[in-house]
């Protein structure tokens, strides 16, 4: 969800005084971080399983070094 600019100083007023919107917005703050995390893993996950499939795949000969 998007505020706008001219909407975001309520906004984070409205969070920081309200004891309940506020545990409303940690729990979706910690849910988004937790997903972000989870989605960083997998695609450094998948990015070093290319890597080692392409280093397999482009084997230098014996002796050889690559540039």
């Amino acid at each position: 969800m998007r505020v706008p600019e001219h909407g975001l100083d309520a906004e984070l007023d409205r969070i920081a005084s309200d004891p309940e919107t506020r545990v409303l917005f940690r729990a979706e703050l910690d849910r988004a971080l937790a997903e972000h995390l989870a989605e960083s893993a997998e695609s450094a996950a998948f990015t070093e399983a290319a890597a080692e499939a392409l280093r397999a795949v482009v084997q230098l000969p014996a002796g050889e070094h690559a540039a």
